[in-house]
């Protein structure tokens, strides 16, 4: 069985040979990710008032002090300051043919993987705030709708664009970034996602499986009562960092063996408090609940694990269990 056939039947429950892996251990992996070239109109430069400032494609300007690789900054000048003349933020181009050279050309080299590439404009819920900042979304679902209605339409106009050359380059599946939860909640009601926000995912993740490909995508925080309505609209595919706050039982009573889930151990508390048993424990657990409906379960870690204090012992056995997890 090909990676490609392995991770296909994982999503669609349909008794692959093994759980598909995607892990940081040197080992033979399923999935080539791919991500999108996302150029920047300025470079982190030092500044006199000794502060190091960026601009991203969007217009929007970061500062920070400290000047190491994992600060990215804070925002001091937002891309839509008023999102009822949004109209006037000229959307960056990422769907230039050059962006997509590499990518091509490293799908077609690992013809056997299943190719996964992340949008351009990936981000629907995430994309308007990250442009207008959250208060200013906020109050535009009760005092601008309309306006924000249109700029969320922009933003997934341009997402279905990347969804075909995504489809043209070879991939087989794509995926979107939406944290759409709190630690302990939902960010907006169920009837506010519905209105703003479901025909455009309806319309994109139809798409998307009209040319062939699932559809994934990766959200944080208190998501469980959402994940039936995304499975309903068309995801295939919830990547999830942290799972402990909503607890495996319950994703599993919600969406076991209907919607697919790509998920390393709970970056959060197993992977941080834990003891390497601890870790090996909480593996078994996840191919328990989520893994066993004849798939429903693709491995993975944090992609930045030093960065949330990720002991190099718990990504080892993290791994090791995984890769020990032989079927289902």
């Amino acid at each position: 069985m090909t990676s490609l056939e392995r991770v296909r039947k994982a999503i669609h429950f349909d008794s692959p040979d093994r759980m598909p892996h995607y892990l940081p251990d040197g080992k033979e992996n399923d999935i080539l990710w791919l991500w999108p070239t996302m150029p920047v109109r300025q470079g982190w430069t030092l500044e006199a008032d000794g502060k190091e400032r960026k601009i991203n494609a969007w217009g929007t300007v970061y500062e920070r002090m400290s000047g190491t690789a994992l600060d990215h900054g804070q925002k001091c000048k937002i891309a839509i300051p008023d999102i009822t003349r949004h109209e006037e933020c000229v959307f960056p181009d990422f769907l230039k043919p050059e962006y997509f050279t590499g990518n091509r050309e490293r799908i077609r080299a690992n013809s056997d993987k299943y190719c996964l590439g992340v949008m351009p404009y990936s981000s629907l819920n995430e994309g308007v705030h990250n442009l207008t900042e959250l208060d200013q979304m906020f109050c535009a679902y009760y005092e601008s709708p309309q306006k924000l209605k249109s700029l969320i339409q922009r933003l997934a106009d341009a997402q279905m664009q990347s969804i075909r050359i995504l489809a043209d380059i070879g991939c087989h599946g794509v995926m979107a970034y939406d944290d759409w939860g709190l630690q302990d909640r939902q960010m907006v009601s169920d009837e506010l996602i519905e209105e703003f926000f479901m025909p455009v995912y309806r319309r994109n993740w139809g798409y998307a499986h009209e040319l062939g490909m699932e559809v994934w995508m990766h959200s944080c925080g208190y998501v469980l009562d959402l994940l039936p309505r995304f499975h309903e609209w068309g995801l295939d595919v919830i990547q999830l960092d942290q799972q402990e706050n909503m607890g495996l039982d319950a994703l599993n009573e919600k969406v076991g063996g209907r919607l697919a889930f790509w998920c390393p151990v709970d970056i959060q508390k197993t992977m941080i408090t834990g003891t390497p048993d601890d870790v090996r424990t909480y593996v078994r657990k996840l191919r328990a609940t989520l893994g066993d409906h004849n798939g429903g379960l693709i491995s993975m870690a944090y992609s930045t694990p030093a960065a949330v204090a990720h002991s190099p012992a718990n990504l080892a056995a993290m791994c090791d269990e995984f890769r020990n997890s032989r079927s289902y």
